[in-house]
């Protein structure tokens, strides 16, 4: 019986277990981008963007200032002339003269559509895969695969497009090409995402992520679970994130002669781990809660 309970969890949409999103418009947030390249790969200038952390009004409602530095060490910065919100896993941004546009929907599932405002000659994409994505972190958020006339594109939580800076609002319209291609994302100094193929990063993130594995058992698991380490490491604390990349579990509170973690009060469901060491490392592991 139990079996057939862990079995039919396998099944249920991964969206029930929570609303919790990991955000896009935050000061914490930084985009290393190639801007306007003749191709990918040789930009005109690489520079940083990031949001103010003062909130501004407009047209009585809160947005981040979307700003930008050609100094990759910090400063000064400028005004992109672009304001941006979220409320309930949406992103809205505001341009001056212009009604204020949805540019991402993390709610959206199979079959939903979005056009952009900003060109009547915009393809509709339509969306054909959400899943999850992991990033250098280990941790998962969710990921909405689109296609259109124009090709495919990818979202992914507290990023946003994953090819570009805010592509979304002149996806596929008369002018074709992306001025922001998108070489680096980092979080609270935290390096996430790295394009592949590029030679450099230019990024203020100063943890570079030493992950490996770590074996834990039994798996799934309903109230205790323990945690097998190679050379006897010493565990500082232990996060554990759901499979919508919410934070559930943050403690330190577990046996180091056994290394076992109480998730008795976790639902069942999917999570990743995060094992932080004494010696600064990460480690990583997968399990599931059933009950």
């Amino acid at each position: 019986m139990k079996n057939l309970i862990f079995i039919i969890f396998l099944l249920i949409p991964y969206s029930i277990f929570g609303q919790a999103w990991n955000a896009v418009v935050t000061p914490l947030n930084e985009w290393v981008v190639d801007y306007d390249p003749l191709f990918p790969g040789l930009p005109s200038e690489i520079r940083r963007y990031t949001f103010s952390a003062d909130s501004v009004l407009k047209d009585g409602k809160q947005y981040h200032e979307l700003i930008y530095s050609k100094n990759m060490s910090g400063g000064p910065w400028i005004s992109e002339d672009a304001f941006l919100r979220e409320e309930q896993g949406k992103t809205y941004k505001w341009l001056k003269n212009m009604p204020e546009q949805l540019i991402y929907d993390f709610n959206f599932g199979i079959g939903d559509s979005i056009t952009g405002g900003v060109n009547v000659n915009q393809a509709t994409r339509y969306v054909t895969q959400v899943g999850s994505i992991q990033l250098l972190d280990g941790v998962p958020r969710k990921s909405i695969e689109f296609s259109s006339v124009c090709g495919a594109s990818q979202w992914v939580e507290g990023i946003g497009e994953i090819e570009a800076l805010f592509y979304s609002e002149v996806f596929c319209s008369l002018w074709d090409g992306a001025p922001y291609y998108i070489r680096c994302f980092s979080t609270n100094g935290q390096l996430l995402y790295k394009r592949p193929n590029i030679s450099g990063c230019y990024t203020t993130a100063v943890n570079d992520l030493p992950i490996g594995s770590v074996s834990v058992f039994p798996n799934p698991s309903a109230d205790l679970l323990y945690l097998e380490l190679d050379n006897e490491a010493l565990i500082s604390n232990v996060m554990l994130y759901n499979n919508l990349g919410a934070l559930v579990l943050n403690t330190s509170d577990f046996s180091a002669s056994r290394n076992s973690l109480d998730i008795s009060t976790l639902p069942a469901g999917f999570y990743t781990g995060l094992v932080h060491l004494g010696d600064g490392k990460i480690k990583v592991f997968k399990v599931a809660v059933a009950k």
